[in-house]
């Protein structure tokens, strides 16, 4: 097999493995949100616990992205649309 060919299997292995990681990363999400929701519910006093767990890991997360993207000056957000997203 030619050393072209064989890079573009792994690009291809690689994009795979991300959406596989994507995936399960969604349906970990959902099931914070739906826990979120759960512990809310149950306890009136614990929704200012969940805020700050949200807000830490949603800050860590956009950081991260943030910090990662000045360094290898790609930015990741770049060209994404929230209304493609559907998001709203």
């Amino acid at each position: 097999m030619s050393k072209v060919l064989d890079m573009e299997e792994k690009k291809v292995d690689r994009v795979l493995e991300l959406n596989s990681l994507l995936r399960q990363i969604a349906c970990d999400l959902k099931a914070a949100v739906d826990l979120t929701l759960e512990v809310r519910r149950q306890s009136p006093q614990c929704k200012e616990e969940t805020i700050h767990l949200w807000e830490n890991f949603l800050g860590g997360l956009f950081g991260y992205i943030k910090q990662k993207s000045k360094e290898s000056k790609d930015n990741l957000l770049s060209g994404i649309s929230l209304t493609r997203m559907r998001f709203f």
